[in-house]
């Protein structure tokens, strides 16, 4: 059984004939990086500075993350923001004890921007790109599925 809705379903070499490939527009590579990078940094703002109703405001009006709670899974997105938050909490927590009081507490934007630019950073979206993000979707279509 063959179907054809439209251009963007077709058949793949190596599924089972009831397999539906459905080019669901999945992100390209090269826009992929720049976007999830992009939203884990403006998660990891939100979330480090507790999501004050402040910086909620200051990100909403703000489009540079615009299209990403349309492309990616929230739970990438927070579990990857939560690692950078541990570090700004953890290093807080050291500065107040060793620092002098006007440089000590949170360098949000520093830490936050210094986890955009990391290795560690590129690493977790080249992983999620690779195991997420690239695969297609496959529908499979039996008899029953068509005529519901």
């Amino acid at each position: 059984m063959l179907l054809s809705c439209s251009s963007t379903q077709k058949i793949k070499k190596g599924l089972a004939e009831s397999d539906i490939y459905v080019d669901d527009n999945r992100i390209e590579k090269k826009y992929f990086f720049p976007m999830f990078k992009m939203a884990v940094f403006l998660q990891s703002i939100q979330f480090a500075y507790n999501d004050s109703p402040e910086i909620r405001k200051l990100l909403s009006e703000d489009k540079s993350a615009t299209s990403a709670a349309e492309v990616f899974d929230w739970v990438d997105i927070k579990s990857t923001a939560d690692i950078i938050v541990a570090k700004i909490k953890r290093d807080s927590a050291l500065n107040i004890e060793r620092l002098p009081e006007d440089v000590a507490g949170k360098k949000v934007f520093k830490n936050c921007l210094d986890f955009y630019n990391s290795k560690q950073l590129n690493d977790i979206a080249k992983k999620l790109y690779k195991e997420k993000y690239s695969k297609p979707y496959v529908m499979h279509i039996t008899p029953d599925s068509l005529s519901k």
